[in-house]
């Protein structure tokens, strides 16, 4: 690894730190894009999701300074050849990286025969690509890093570095979105009523409290309360404000 400078580490702490913030899932390609362009500055820094069950969905995050009809025209073609990748075949075949450097995947005068080369990567001057490969099921999920010469050995250190941290916050992200996708089925089978008392349990109101609140009688809100717990499948308040907290976390991260 190359020895990093004060500046260098102290864009490292940054970037750590940006990665806490609360994020939602489908904002987290977009700040990840913003705070590696920080964190790694000079190269061209792509986040693309790939919905590979169903492959109607392809999310592109990028840093490329380019018009929003030149974008569209480039983001439609790179639905049609990202298979093209090397990355993509070595994903196939039960790659996980975490980083996965392109060159070291096909020979250079193979890959610029390809339709992914001549399209996507050569009229940006793009030649190399280092991929930081992401977990979740059903989906391909990368950052990259793309440059015309190949990679600095200070640039592949940060992202070593980074890398870790990268994945977690990743991995938060999408769990909490999968407690709110539930959360949200629940309230779905409440009534507009029993979703308020809901909420208000959920905050660890007690009954006497959220009749205060909403301005009704204690007995309604424990009959409202019986109601909740049989459609919810819930077996008390606890697991009640349990389900609120993953809300809440769903609604930062997801």
């Amino acid at each position: 690894m190359d020895r990093l400078s004060h500046s260098d580490y102290s864009r490292l702490l940054d970037f750590i730190a940006a990665l806490q913030e609360p994020i939602m899932l489908k904002d987290f390609g977009a700040m990840m894009v913003r705070i590696s362009s920080e964190l790694l500055p000079g190269a061209t820094i792509a986040f693309d999701q790939i919905h590979e069950r169903t492959g109607n969905y392809y999310g592109f995050d990028h840093n490329v300074q380019i018009d929003a009809a030149e974008q569209v025209k480039m983001h439609a073609r790179l639905q049609e050849v990202y298979k093209e990748n090397p990355i993509y075949a070595y994903i196939q075949s039960g790659g996980q990286g975490p980083i996965v450097d392109l060159d070291h995947l096909m020979p250079k005068q193979a890959f610029r025969r390809t339709d992914f080369y001549q399209d996507i990567f050569r009229p940006y001057g793009i030649n190399h690509q280092v991929s930081v490969l992401l977990s979740r099921p059903g989906w391909i999920n990368t950052l990259t890093l793309n440059h015309g010469r190949p990679l600095p050995g200070k640039m592949k250190t940060l992202l070593a570095l980074a890398t870790r941290h990268i994945r977690l916050a990743h991995q938060a992200a999408c769990q909490a979105d999968e407690i709110s996708a539930v959360s949200e089925m629940i309230t779905a089978k409440l009534t507009p009523r029993e979703q308020e008392i809901f909420h208000w349990v959920g905050q660890g109101k007690s009954n006497a409290e959220t009749a205060i609140i909403l301005g009704c009688a204690t007995r309604t809100v424990e009959k409202h309360m019986e109601n909740i717990l049989q459609k919810t499948s819930l077996e008390s308040r606890n697991a009640i404000m349990a389900n609120s907290a993953g809300k809440a976390a769903g609604a930062s991260f997801s």
